[in-house]
């Protein structure tokens, strides 16, 4: 099955939170893929790029190489990649131990928000596309 060209993934690592995001990008009318692990997420880069990776679940399974190998698979300077967090959880990052996401979703999450992000993610890949 070919993928569309335009989607978001959202790598979900075991946890609740990817219902939540379903539910959003229902209503928002965006194409989503979920993957249940890294195996499951290359698979469907390697038939379409995202322009969103959304990552949820531990943040100690968000390391540089992760998010490296997203980055390398998809050979694209336009994907976005973001993890969602809780504000008051310990997987808020300092700079210095950010592993390269491009930004954090932060709980409780709004369609307002989500839709600024998928929009800008959207327009980075476009950009990126043309140049």
């Amino acid at each position: 099955m070919k993928l569309s060209q335009s989607y978001v993934l959202v790598l979900d690592q075991q946890s609740d939170d990817v219902q939540l995001l379903e539910s959003l990008l229902g209503k928002l009318r965006c194409p989503v893929v979920v993957a249940r692990s890294t195996d499951q997420a290359v698979a469907s880069m390697s038939q379409s790029a995202p322009y969103l990776i959304i990552l949820t679940g531990n943040h100690q399974s968000w390391s540089q190489t992760l998010v490296n190998d997203l980055r390398g698979i998809v050979k694209a300077c336009g994907v976005t990649i973001v993890a969602l967090t809780e504000c008051h959880a310990p997987s808020w990052l300092h700079q210095e131990e950010n592993p390269g996401f491009d930004g954090l979703l932060v709980k409780p999450l709004s369609g307002d928000v989500l839709t600024s992000v998928i929009q800008s993610a959207w327009a980075r890949q476009n950009y990126c596309s043309a140049s």
